[in-house]
């Protein structure tokens, strides 16, 4: 399984806006995660339709998360910045073969994955990287 682009910068971005102790500008953002400003701003904008985190325009604005971190997922996360975790058709009921031999453990595996996810939250996330 490869995480997309998105997924693997959007969780950096949510990380940092995370541990911060208060709102987090975007240059201090681009500084933590060395991505271009258009490209963080795109992947922030997803996570704030998604209703994940909230932004304060102006001097001593910045990002922040919506609600606390106990209570976001990675699964929530990942959706928000478009990154299905279909594995294979034979996970999503595309599969054209009836007796296709993939399709029970590719849905376990889907299953798994899954189940991590949506029982992951970023405060998890932030406690797992505290105790490196």
């Amino acid at each position: 399984m490869k995480l997309s682009t998105r997924a693997r910068y959007g969780l950096r971005l949510i990380f940092n806006i995370g541990i911060a102790t208060d709102k987090i500008s975007l240059p201090t953002l681009i500084k933590q995660t060395d991505l271009s400003e258009k490209y963080a701003e795109q992947l922030l904008g997803m996570l704030r339709k998604a209703g994940i985190v909230e932004s304060v325009r102006g001097a001593g604005g910045g990002y922040y998360l919506s609600r606390p971190s106990s209570e976001i997922t990675i699964k929530e996360i990942l959706v928000a910045l478009d990154d299905s975790f279909e594995i294979t058709d034979c996970v999503s009921g595309k599969c054209q073969d009836n007796y296709c031999p993939n399709k029970i453990i590719f849905k376990r595996l889907y299953d798994g994955i899954d189940g991590l996810l949506s029982s992951t939250t970023l405060e998890d996330m932030i406690n797992d990287y505290r105790c490196v």
